[in-house]
């Protein structure tokens, strides 16, 4: 990766030009051509630097609703209830974590988004049933941040 990757990755993580052409935007801001942004954007992606393009929409100012959500699943079962739960819709950051203790023994994570509370509560009962574990809800109260940013170019 070179300097010019990473002012490409730091540049894409916010305020994607929405343009016909938002690629020859992009290259403009920094130096070059549109071709070449699109192949390095090709090959980061490729190479798994990039996950994805898009916008972070924030479900309850759209009406929906989300919750962070937790399992506390045998050692032994926990990649295939990893992987279960990531299949479902709405589903994002789902990962391993230690549980502590007996009192805080959650050790799979994920959010989980969905149109309505109602629809969440379903899909939460449709996990909790597809893994044969209990899920523990954990809805926000109070929102500090959303937006995170990782400098690289500097």
């Amino acid at each position: 990766m070179d300097d010019l990757d990473r002012k490409l990755l730091s540049r894409l993580q916010t305020d994607f030009p929405l343009e016909g052409r938002p690629f020859a935007v992009l290259a403009q801001e920094l130096g070059t051509d549109e071709l070449s942004v699109m192949e390095r954007v090709r090959r980061l992606w490729d190479a798994g630097y990039i996950r994805r393009i898009g916008p972070v929409i924030d479900i309850r100012r759209a009406g929906g609703a989300s919750v962070l959500a937790a399992v506390a699943a045998p050692p032994e079962r926990l990649e295939e209830a990893g992987r279960l739960v990531s299949e479902f819709v709405g589903v994002s950051h789902c990962y391993h974590r230690e549980g502590r203790n007996a009192l805080l023994p959650f050790n799979l994570w994920f959010t989980v988004s969905a149109g309505s509370d109602a629809e969440l509560a379903e899909r939460l009962g449709a996990i909790s049933a597809r893994i044969g574990l209990p899920v523990r809800s954990l809805p926000m109260r109070r929102q500090f941040k959303i937006r995170v940013r990782f400098r690289l170019d500097d």
